[in-house]
């Protein structure tokens, strides 16, 4: 099994689609996960010049689904 398709069976298609998955950590009590958001520009942007990427913003933690009994902890984080 790949990790793209075991992420896919965890977590939401749509974080998989729109974020990649920067760290991982397990801990006795937690999973965590910090996702970054993929840099993709839509048709139009690419067009026109004017589109810059400042980066990203903060991380803001979601608490998801226990999994195997640890909480699951997500860190988001959108580019600017």
């Amino acid at each position: 099994m790949k990790p793209e398709q075991l992420l896919r069976a965890i977590l939401p298609d749509v974080l998989i689609d729109n974020f990649d998955v920067v760290e991982f950590k397990k801990t006795d009590d937690r999973f965590e996960i910090w996702l970054d958001e993929k840099k993709v520009q839509l048709r139009e942007d690419r067009k026109k010049s004017k589109v810059i990427a400042y980066g990203f913003g903060e991380y803001h933690s979601i608490q998801d689904f226990p999994i195997r009994g640890r909480a699951t902890y997500l860190h988001v984080r959108k580019r600017k």
